[in-house]
This record gives structure tokens, sequence and C-alpha cells, in this order.
């Protein structure tokens, strides 16, 4: 029976870490939202390289959570939205990197009940970067 309590009272004292991996990812992604706008003002190779600024902080700001697939997502993005001389590669950065956390999402909800065990990878943090990926598309197609 004490066992029992033991069990219970470390189970209340452990943090639920889809609840605070989804909490990082939802704030990593408000503040790239903020940092989106700034990118606002540019056009063409200046804001792919704004966009690119973005996802690496976003990417940086998720880093506490090992959110390894997410992470390199980012990454990558960044890196092509850096090396993109055209609209349409830098649309290609971004759209590769939301077909990736398309991907997660798409695990996420066919795992029963929604939830995986994997850290970081839950359907509300990651409609939050996926948000952002979006955002960051519109502006592209916009002011490319």
């Amino acid at each position: 029976m004490l066992a029992l309590v033991m069990l219970a009272i470390l189970a209340v004292l452990i943090p639920n870490r889809d609840a605070s991996a989804s909490t990082v990812l939802n704030a990593a992604a408000t503040t790239a939202n903020s940092s989106l706008s700034a990118c606002n003002a540019s056009q063409g190779k200046a804001l792919y390289n704004c966009v690119a600024d973005v996802l690496e902080r976003m990417a940086n700001d998720v880093n506490s959570i090992r959110v390894g697939e997410t992470q390199r997502a980012l990454l990558t993005a960044a890196s092509q939205l850096r090396a993109a001389s055209s609209k349409a590669q830098a649309l290609s950065a971004i759209t590769q990197c939301q077909a990736a956390i398309a991907g997660a999402l798409r695990q996420v909800k066919a795992t029963p009940g929604g939830k995986m065990m994997v850290p970081g990878w839950g359907d509300h943090g990651l409609a939050s970067i996926a948000g952002v990926l979006a955002r960051a598309a519109r502006m592209i197609q916009a002011k490319g």
C-alpha cells in the first residue's frame, strides 16, 4: 500500500512532458509570429533572410524539449531560404518544412487519443509551428 501511495505522489511530481512540450512549441510560435511582423517591411532576398532568422530562432527556442525532427526541418528551411535566389526556391524551402511538420501532425493524430510518447509531439504545439510556416509562405508569395 505504501508503494502505491509513493507511486501516486511520484506521478504528481513528474511534469507532463506533452503539456510542457506543447507549451514550449506554442511560445516559440508566438515569438516567431511577432518576429515575422518585422519581416513584413522586406522583400526579395532580404525577406528570405529575415524569415530564415525567424525559423532559426524558433528552432533554438524549442531546443530544450529535444524535438529533433522539428528542429532539423526548421533549420533546413532556414538554410535553404538563405541560399534561395528566387521566390520559387524560397517557397520550396517553406513547403518542405511544412511537409515535415504535417507528417509529424499526421503521426500524432494517428495514435490512439492523439498523443504520442515522443516528447514535443503534441497536436497543439505542432499546429502552432505549422501556422507560422503558413504565414511565412503567404509573405513570400506576396512580397517574394
